[in-house]
């Protein structure tokens, strides 16, 4: 037999194999880093703080949770840790775009919690 044939049966029969939840759910959240990767084309103002903030937090839980759990799970860990960076670059863009426009970045965080909108944007 030869190594790529054990290495695929190795895989296969394995705690995290793609005969388990613990490979279809982290390969299908793929999907959200690769959303939020062609999200970087979108204009600033389009790109939603409060999602962005909800995706690096259960980002975050899980890349910990990932290691904690039986069997470990590198690939919900690396895909955690790839979204955690997305939101996290996303909501860079939103401080920075938000205090270039005028605001503190107090009131920038505020936005990305809230979504509120300054008073010299209605008038």
């Amino acid at each position: 037999m030869s190594n790529i044939s054990i290495a695929f049966r190795r895989f296969w029969r394995s705690e995290t194999g793609p005969r388990t939840v613990h490979f279809w759910a982290p390969t299908l959240k793929w999907g959200l880093v690769v959303a939020g990767l062609a999200d970087a084309r979108r204009p600033v103002e389009k790109v939603s703080g409060a999602q962005n903030l909800s995706l690096l937090a259960t980002a975050a839980i899980w890349t910990r949770w990932s290691f904690v759990i039986t069997p470990k799970n590198n690939l919900l860990a690396a895909v955690n840790a790839f979204l955690a960076a997305t939101a996290s670059f996303h909501l860079l863009r939103i401080v920075r775009y938000r205090v270039a426009e005028g605001d503190t970045v107090r009131e920038a965080c505020e936005y990305v919690v809230n979504g509120t909108v300054r008073n010299k944007e209605i008038q």
